[in-house]
């Protein structure tokens, strides 16, 4: 049976040593200067802009074809509903702010999974769908806009095939294994972790 094409991003589903994916993350800031749409499922990377509040800021990881500039920072899980944090003395309330995506150009706080071990579950980009031979392999992603009435990410693996180039940011770990997911067919659901963190190598935000 054929695979159902249903792209969604990046499900965080487990770490390396094969315990689950329990929820966690940290908190980002997206400034209000940073144009793109972010949705949930996103990839996202550190950033430069100045923050506003006490959390480090964050935007989501775009790329040129599937070459990416700066190094992956982990995946958007959620949103906080509020745009504005009461902070120290500061008796204000927060701004609610609901829409289940971030808007472009809004103030928002992403919650994100950082972990660099962990493992996230993407649907394959591949004009060529990745076998099992290939599985251990590096491949790009392709940042494809997502829904802004789902508030769900576009995002899925790149479009040529896996390479042994320890420059790409993804690594195939495997294939999903569930029966709606037929191996090194088209749309397939594959396994990959973040080749090149942003938190294994001192790097600064780009």
């Amino acid at each position: 049976m054929a695979n159902t094409s249903k792209i969604n991003g990046f499900t965080p589903v487990k770490h390396l040593n094969g315990s689950p994916y329990n929820g966690q993350y940290n908190i980002y800031e997206i400034v209000a200067g940073d144009g793109t749409a972010t949705m949930v499922g996103d990839l996202v990377k550190a950033d430069t802009g100045t923050a506003t509040d006490v959390y480090p800021t964050c935007v989501r990881h775009g790329t040129t074809g599937e070459v990416t500039s700066g190094l992956a920072l982990g995946v958007i899980v959620g949103f906080l509903p509020f745009n504005t944090l009461s902070v120290g003395n500061n008796p204000s309330l927060p701004t609610l702010d609901v829409p289940l995506y971030r808007a472009a150009s809004t103030k928002r706080f992403a919650m994100v999974a950082d972990s660099p071990d962990l493992i996230f579950e993407v649907q394959d980009g591949g004009t060529v769908p990745c076998t099992l031979i290939l599985i251990g392999n590096n491949t790009g992603f392709m940042a494809t806009a997502g829904s802004t009435t789902t508030g769900i990410s576009g995002m899925s693996t790149g479009t040529t095939a896996p390479t042994t180039t320890n420059t790409l940011p993804l690594k195939i770990m495997g294939i999903v294994n569930r029966p709606d997911n037929a191996s090194a067919a088209a749309s397939q659901k594959l396994l990959v972790m973040i080749n090149q963190h942003y938190y294994m190598g001192g790097q600064t935000a780009t």
